[in-house]
């Protein structure tokens, strides 16, 4: 069996700088890293996990935190997978694991990670949405365990390490953009009306429209559960003369376009269309969608960089990280300033 003595050697390094580079301590340089995990690599050496746990005292295995996954657009929704990759890529290039936390309620999704963090399963959660009242944070936050959530909380800002996107600026620039192609109805759609990532977008699309002097309208619901909802949606279309939708996602905005075809609304002659997350949903059917691509990769990483610097100590205060997004313009916004001229 290959020890630390022996890839020390073959480093040529202490066992000790073996023992720092395997905590990944900050006092070793990215050089002697690289030679020790060459070695490493070279011998075939396999880390003592149970030694390491007992030295170190954490399990480096992280909790990723999903929604509950209650509505189809929820289950079919392709960031919850993209950015579980991202955050396990991260996790195994820093020598931890991932765990997953799921359930179809908040109250079990609280109990399954009280469960998680009491059992020592993990040293710290990754929560991958952001409500208001949510049992989870309020757990985390009371009972002082490392979490960092992914997209900014409405609430406990002050207690909470975020990462995310600066989505109120992303529906400003959406509504900026379609009124440059000549749109001044404009229209924002969800199937989430709870969520922080809905307000934040529902601010940035008010905003947007102040800016413009144009006429903002209350969000329209649209859940392909709810008939009522459906149908104060076209409703309200109609009679506002809506010629351009703010859509809080991708897989919302294909099943719009879907349903808008049933009334004999093609997009984009007939309506105009942005979404969010430019997820590979949005280029599967024609028209593709003019999107805001999140940078899921970064997000992910970034979340679970902070997490770990709230794990081993490195970082006591609380962080708010924000990634940058791109507006991929594709086929579903008509240019109506061309279409008049």
């Amino acid at each position: 069996m290959v020890t630390i003595k022996d890839v020390a050697k073959e480093a040529g390094v202490n066992p000790s700088t073996v023992s720092r580079v395997l905590k990944n301590s900050s006092s070793i340089s990215q050089k002697t890293k690289d030679r020790v995990q060459q070695a490493m690599t070279d011998l075939g050496y396999v880390p003592n996990l149970a030694a390491q746990m007992l030295a170190s005292g954490l399990t480096h295995c992280v909790g990723v935190v999903f929604p509950p996954l209650t509505s189809p657009d929820r289950l079919s929704e392709p960031f919850f997978m993209e950015i579980l990759a991202a955050i396990n890529n991260e996790a195994s290039r820093n020598k931890f694991t991932v765990s997953i936390a799921t359930s179809n309620t908040l109250t079990d999704l609280k109990d399954q990670v009280q469960l998680m963090y009491r059992q020592g399963r993990v040293d710290g959660f990754i929560v991958l949405y952001s409500e208001r009242r949510d049992p989870v944070r309020q757990y985390l936050i009371k009972n002082k365990i490392p979490f960092v959530i992914v997209g900014a909380p409405v609430d406990y800002k002050d207690e909470t390490t975020y990462v995310d996107n600066d989505n109120q600026l992303m529906a400003e620039t959406a509504v900026t953009y379609l009124n440059q192609k000549g749109h001044k109805q404009i229209l924002f759609v969800t199937n989430d009306q709870e969520s922080d990532v809905y307000i934040e977008r529902f601010i940035g699309y008010q905003k947007g429209m102040q800016v413009l002097g144009l006429q903002s309208y209350d969000s329209a619901l649209f859940d392909s559960k709810q008939a009522s909802t459906l149908e104060a949606f076209v409703k309200t279309v109609q009679k506002k003369k809506i010629t351009a939708l703010l859509i809080i996602g991708d897989v919302v905005s294909l099943r719009i376009i879907q349903f808008l075809s049933y009334y004999g609304i093609a997009v984009p002659e007939d309506m105009s269309i942005v979404s969010f997350n430019n997820s590979s949903y949005a280029t599967i059917l024609h028209p593709y969608l003019t999107t805001f691509d999140i940078n899921v990769n970064r997000l992910g990483r970034a979340s679970l960089n902070c997490l770990l610097e709230k794990v081993q100590k490195r970082q006591s205060k609380d962080q708010k990280v924000i990634v940058p997004f791109t507006l991929k313009k594709r086929e579903s916004v008509r240019n109506l300033k061309k279409a008049r001229d």
